[in-house]
């Protein structure tokens, strides 16, 4: 690899924190095909860049999630031991309200094994799963009507992913359903 110097790294200054308000999720069963890991990358920014698109079975798609503005995050933990490092990526949003559709969501997904694709304030995705591991909810601490008229009524919800490397995605996010083959 071609190792180079690291400056400040901003695309025209900007590096506004959070996550957009939308995070993008499936089944993780339902996905064909993966995007491709970087073998030999030549450069430090190829080394973390997926390469291709995630693609769904027949029938099957992703779904987009609505998470309350300014409640999103995506953090990235380094776990493992000397020769073993690898990383959590976990990602924390709230639902808002607590419709049946959310609550459905929160029965369905409390034990399956998901996909997830977060978008960052400056559009950067992330794919949290892979053909090895799935995404996981992981926590719901504190979801409810909250305390007064003035509180959060909704369900926080965390998921993790544990990975070897962390990688941008570029790929596209396959929103409408697969055709048949």
């Amino acid at each position: 690899m071609e190792f180079s110097d690291i400056g400040k790294e901003l695309v025209n200054g900007s590096n506004l924190g959070g996550l957009g308000q939308h995070f993008y999720f499936g089944l993780w069963g339902d996905v064909a095909t993966w995007p491709t890991e970087p073998a030999t990358p030549a450069t430090l920014a190829a080394a973390a860049a997926l390469t291709g698109d995630i693609a769904m079975k027949p029938g099957k798609r992703m779904f987009q999630f609505l998470s309350t503005e300014e409640t999103a995050k995506l953090e990235f933990k380094q776990i493992g031991e000397e020769g073993g490092l690898g990383y959590e990526m976990t990602l924390t949003v709230h639902g808002p309200g607590l419709s049946a559709k959310l609550l459905g969501f929160m029965n369905s997904v409390k034990n399956e094994d998901l996909v997830l694709i977060p978008v960052d304030n400056e559009g950067q995705k992330y794919l949290m799963g892979n053909a090895l591991r799935s995404a996981k909810l992981t926590s719901a601490d504190g979801a409810g009507t909250g305390t007064s008229k003035e509180g959060k009524r909704g369900i926080p919800m965390v998921f993790t992913f544990r990975t070897g490397n962390i990688y941008t995605y570029t790929g596209s996010i396959p929103l409408t359903l697969s055709a048949s083959v």
